[in-house]
């Protein structure tokens, strides 16, 4: 190549990346990208659809808590899995191509579904298979999706579309339960999977008129990444940064046993409340438990939680305990619904010291490093509860409480007994394993000196605001 053409390249690459990085409007780019958002919307509903409409099948098909166990662990363990890859996916193509592709190859699990159901074919293998196919192609999506807002929007319009992403995320645990609890108690299944598949329908078509549209207005999509990391090389230095770090990996711990108990309660719930009402009432339950969270959030968000966060781990995880035991006590449907909305209320508070000790124990450039470790091992509690939640309950706890069952007439008098009284017995053993964790936490020295840090870079940050504020004065 001649000094002419190598300069004329040089020009042309200069001004490809001239027009990917020339801003754009930022009301444009913020409509742009609502509209990405009443789609992925209408993608949760759909998907919480699915999930809730096929735990109760499996279980009324098989009486076995082993079988909704199964299901949620195929629909959930391919996205942990491959979520790395999708963000590789994510940083090398078109993203809003990504997100119709796996719309689009998702589908055809629910597509395989709705054959099994109406042929009278569906077997439990079949079922796991093909939810685990769509899984996989969502776990394309996802990743593609939540890097777009960087593609369309400005920093200073992050946190509200931040906002937005998670209130979606909530939606399939908010509003779907109720909906697919009436439609499985009146329809069945089939109807459940094909207002699912029709949400994709409605999301691939409005995808496709957003490609569109960033095509009319000359917004490229972003350039693959042309530096490649060491991932094997990064996450030795977590594993090393947490070996030496006592404080952090204990609340890595912490914020696996919470996982693990939120994957308990996500499987069992369904067996448990299906033994003494039926699918309406477990869809509100489910839907009135979420809401715990969103009213917590809110709190949250209106009054500032300070510093003393060991005390509100403590107080989360022993208030946390206290209503799991309270859903295993009481096989009422209505005292259920009154513990799980208590016990999502607690998660926020859970989370959110923890979120605040991590970020004030760690140097800036390292917080994703750690934030990504942290993710992927704190997902392992759900897999091990999904694992082992089924079998436990089918196999070893529901028997002892069953009429004539080794416990039916000790533990049976205050438990009651039945076919899931088991599980009601489970409910009370990871309760009273989170309310030692909460007596245990206060007393540990390396959660004391996080703390103390936390307050440290408190007192600092507000020096210097006063500092800045003198000097404008």
């Amino acid at each position: 190549m001649t000094d002419t053409q190598s300069a004329v390249a040089d020009d042309s690459a200069a001004a490809d990346t001239a027009d990917h990085d020339k801003p754009f409007d930022e009301a444009r780019g913020f409509r742009i990208f609502m509209i990405i958002w009443v789609t992925q919307l209408v993608a949760r509903l759909g998907n919480g659809l699915t999930a809730f409409g096929l735990a109760v099948q499996v279980y009324n098909d098989t009486g076995m808590s082993t079988s909704v166990a199964f299901v949620t662990m195929a629909a959930f363990l391919p996205g942990v899995l491959l979520a790395p890859i999708g963000g590789v996916l994510a940083d090398r193509f078109d993203r809003r191509a990504l997100m119709i592709f796996g719309d689009t190859a998702s589908a055809i699990g629910l597509v395989i579904l709705i054959v099994l159901y109406s042929t009278g074919t569906a077997t439990l293998p079949l079922v796991l298979a093909a939810v685990a196919f769509s899984s996989v192609f969502t776990s394309v999506m996802d990743p593609a999706y939540r890097a777009t807002i960087s593609d369309l929007l400005t920093p200073k319009q992050y946190a509200r579309a931040s906002g937005l992403v998670q209130l979606a995320a909530a939606s399939q645990f908010l509003i779907s339960p109720a909906i697919a609890g009436l439609v499985m108690s009146t329809s069945g299944i089939l109807l459940v999977l094909v207002l699912d598949i029709s949400t994709m329908v409605v999301t691939i078509t409005a995808m496709a008129v957003v490609v569109i549209l960033l095509r009319r207005h000359k917004i490229a999509p972003p350039k693959a990444r042309e530096d490649e990391s060491n991932v094997w090389k990064e996450l030795r230095f977590g594993i090393t940064y947490f070996a030496e770090n006592r404080g952090l990996l204990i609340l890595m711990l912490l914020i696996t046993a919470v996982t693990f108990c939120m994957g308990f309660l996500q499987t069992l719930l369904t067996p448990l409340m299906l033994d003494i009402s039926n699918e309406t009432v477990l869809g509100v339950v489910r839907s009135v438990a979420a809401i715990g969270m969103v009213v917590a959030s809110l709190v949250i968000g209106l009054f500032n939680m300070g510093t003393k966060h060991r005390l509100y781990l403590s107080l989360a995880l022993a208030l946390a305990g206290i209503t799991v035991v309270g859903m295993g006590l009481v096989p009422d449907a209505l005292v259920i619904g009154v513990f799980a909305f208590l016990f999502f209320m607690t998660l926020p508070p859970l989370n959110t010291s923890v979120e605040v000790l991590v970020r004030a124990s760690i140097p800036n450039e390292t917080q994703g490093r750690i934030w990504g470790l942290m993710s992927l091992i704190s997902q392992l509690g759900y897999v091990i509860a999904y694992g082992v939640s089924g079998p436990l309950a089918d196999f070893v706890f529901n028997p002892l409480l069953v009429e004539g069952g080794p416990l039916a007439d000790s533990l049976g008098v205050v438990l009651g007994v039945g076919a899931t009284r088991g599980i009601g017995l489970m409910f009370v053993l990871v309760g009273i394993m989170l309310i030692a964790t909460a007596l245990v936490f206060p007393r540990l020295q390396s959660l004391h000196e996080m703390e103390q840090t936390l307050i440290a870079r408190t007192a600092e940050a507000a020096e210097q605001n006063s500092g800045i504020v003198e000097e404008k004065e």
